[in-house]
């Protein structure tokens, strides 16, 4: 099923809300009051749109398998879930809740209980209520539902700059205790300026839904600073720079010693990067630490579904938004729709284990002894050359796509990447790329 930008739009918010929804629900049931549960002070929590929206466009990919698609959720929803609580607890400062515990990878057996049976939700969810959800979206028309998107999305920019207000505001755990004994907030509010009362707002707001609210520590607060303690955007940045150029190395040397050719396996135009190879380290860094600590066998069951479920969506993704297959298994025997094999999956495992036991400790170590000034700079500079880097070849790789369709370029910005990203240029980086009409 192919579904325009706006439908996915819209699709998100829509489960977003009703996510919120049974959220609202649930802890009305279990504390007999009103919570506003979420991130946002709108009705709504992405994480649950976010899921949703993945997993339509992926379990659809994978056939009738149904234990395949379990599986596949349940790892799509850990993942979700661990990434959304780990991004509010850094803005908000605080942990809301634990959720990011409660995943497949959280070491615990009652939590692996929980999170297979959110699983086993969210794709019934994904496979029974979405056809009729999809089938009342299509009776609107696309402008009207444009619109809406447009407009709810201007909304929650808007609450989302309310709450980096109030973050930014917030300078002590004991201010926050100061708002919850607040008794008289409206009679007060009606003297404060509307940034004050913006602040006070949410916070009254996040202490009515997380009463149990905890501060959340700098991980090392009080050693001495160094650049990129704990796990943090600048260690990952690093990681995943780091990690993209090996596993393009790796990819390569592997090529010339199976095949006995040189061949370029890097993600993008410019520099030996396997993007791949980069996200999934960040991937596998941020999900496994928490069982670093477990038996190996942990974590190369957790790293063989978590990297198979990965490069399965990496699949997905660049076969739907760019029309092309990068990579194609489907001559090793045990793959699924050539999009991942069981040896590979067994490869992530094995990689998982070496990754969080091995390598990654040692490179935290070497990326924290580098100096603070210049490794901060380096860092921004990593993040604005590699996000142009990204840029300039997927839209090379789209026009790749429409001259293979036999499209003129029609603007000056198709004629510059037809002139400076040729075809022989773009096979010779992507030797392996297929469009998915041939095959």
């Amino acid at each position: 099923m192919q579904y325009t930008y706006t439908e996915l739009a819209a699709f998100l918010l829509f489960y977003g809300f009703l996510g919120w929804a049974l959220e609202v629900a649930y802890y009305a049931v279990k504390e007999r009051r009103f919570c506003n549960r979420g991130f946002f002070n709108l009705p709504i929590c992405p994480e649950y749109g976010v899921m949703m929206d993945i997993l339509i466009i992926l379990l659809p990919t994978m056939g009738q398998r149904p234990v395949l698609q379990f599986l596949a959720c349940a790892a799509v929803v850990s993942v979700v879930e661990y990434f959304a609580g780990g991004l509010a607890g850094q803005i908000w400062k605080k942990r809301l809740w634990s959720y990011e515990r409660r995943t497949l990878f959280g070491g615990k057996k009652k939590d692996f209980i929980l999170a297979l049976a959110k699983a086993a939700v969210v794709m019934a969810a994904a496979l029974l209520l979405h056809p009729l959800v999809f089938w009342l979206f299509s009776l609107i028309p696309e402008l009207i539902l444009r619109i809406v998107c447009i407009v709810l999305g201007v909304l929650l920019l808007g609450d989302f700059g309310s709450i980096l207000y109030a973050v930014h505001r917030s300078h002590s755990y004991e201010e926050l205790e100061e708002v919850r004994r607040r008794k008289s907030r409206e009679q007060q509010s009606a003297q404060m300026g509307l940034g004050s009362r913006i602040y006070h707002v949410i916070w009254n707001r996040l202490n009515r839904a997380y009463p149990q609210i905890e501060q959340a520590k700098a991980e090392g607060e009080g050693l001495p600073y160094v650049f990129a303690r704990g796990i943090c955007l600048d260690k990952l940045i690093w990681v995943f720079v780091i990690c993209a150029f090996a596993g393009d190395l790796i990819e390569t040397v592997f090529c010339r010693v199976t095949a006995g050719v040189w061949m370029s396996r890097s993600s993008v135009i410019y520099g030996a990067f396997s993007i791949v190879w980069g996200l999934g380290a960040v991937i596998l860094t941020v999900v496994l630490h928490r069982i670093a600590q477990r038996e190996d066998r942990y974590i190369f069951l957790a790293g063989c579904l978590l990297g198979g479920v990965y490069e399965y969506l990496c699949s997905v993704f660049t076969e739907v938004v760019f029309g092309t297959v990068f990579w194609d298994y489907s001559k090793i025997p045990f793959n699924i729709g050539g999009r991942i094999n069981l040896l590979y999956c067994i490869f992530w495992g094995l990689l998982s284990v070496v990754w969080i036991k091995l390598c990654y400790p040692a490179l935290s170590r070497f990326i924290e002894k580098l100096p603070v000034l210049g490794a901060k700079i380096a860092t921004w500079a990593i993040i604005v050359l590699m996000a142009c880097d990204a840029l300039i070849s997927a839209a090379a790789l789209g026009r790749y796509e429409e001259r293979r369709q036999g499209k003129a370029a029609d603007t000056a910005v198709g004629t510059f990447l037809d002139v400076n990203y040729p075809d022989d240029r773009l096979e010779k980086v992507w030797p392996n790329m297929i469009s998915v009409d041939d095959k």
